[in-house]
């Protein structure tokens, strides 16, 4: 019997080691899946006055990737030697500090980090139908009011940790995303406008909050206030 056991337990290991490596061969092959393209050349980033940027795939517009100027009221250029921008990249504004900051209606997008820790003191100004990405603007400190315009879709966290003004205006069409404002420190007042939506924990550890105002059909989860 101890035999027959022993043959059974020597059996169960070789299977078992058997099964990590096939395990851990899959871990391996996932991995090299998801690393980036060893053949990937970025693209070459040009200069205009104060701005850095990088033509786009469609090789007719461009995306603003850095920024050196010092400019009190920013108004972000609708092109670059004659190529319009439509894209502002990561990080390309994170820390800048200015009274008032314009992102006009040509910005389709505002990639993740971008103005992370920015500082806006007076007036905050975002395109409508713009695409936001997680933690644009996370960190950063912006005006007493803030609207978000219609159509306006906002990724995870894309102001999670804010220092934001006392009142948020959601306009119809805007997607504010999970955690989208999580953490805000100085937020008190939102106001929904029809047809918006809030999807889960869009507004958690809002700790200051008092009021949330809905229309009747706003699309909310519900948790969106956890």
């Amino acid at each position: 019997m101890k035999k027959q056991n022993t043959r059974f337990f020597s059996g169960g290991i070789k299977a078992l080691l058997s099964g990590m490596l096939v395990v851990l061969m899959l871990g391996s092959a996932a991995a090299s899946a998801t690393e980036v393209d060893p053949n990937y050349v970025p693209p070459p980033v040009y200069t205009s006055g104060d701005y850095s940027y990088y033509i786009n795939e469609d090789k007719t517009s461009v995306t603003i990737c850095g920024y050196e100027g010092d400019a009190e009221e920013l108004v972000i250029p609708t092109e670059l030697d004659g190529y319009p921008v439509t894209e502002i990249g990561y990080q390309a504004f994170s820390y800048v500090k200015v009274k008032s900051l314009t992102i006009p209606d040509r910005i389709r997008e505002i990639q993740r980090r971008a103005f992370e820790y920015c500082v806006v003191s007076d007036r905050f100004t975002l395109p409508e139908d713009v695409f936001i990405g997680g933690d644009a603007f996370s960190y950063a400190s912006l005006p007493d009011l803030i609207v978000i315009p219609r159509g306006a879709q906002l990724d995870r966290c894309a102001f999670s940790y804010c220092k934001t003004g006392e009142t948020l205006i959601v306009q119809p069409g805007a997607v504010i995303g999970e955690r989208c404002f999580g953490y805000s420190k100085q937020l008190k007042t939102v106001f929904c406008e029809s047809g918006s939506v809030l999807k889960a924990d869009a507004f958690e550890y809002c700790r200051v909050l008092e009021q949330a105002i809905l229309c009747s059909d706003v699309q909310m989860d519900e948790d969106a206030f956890s």
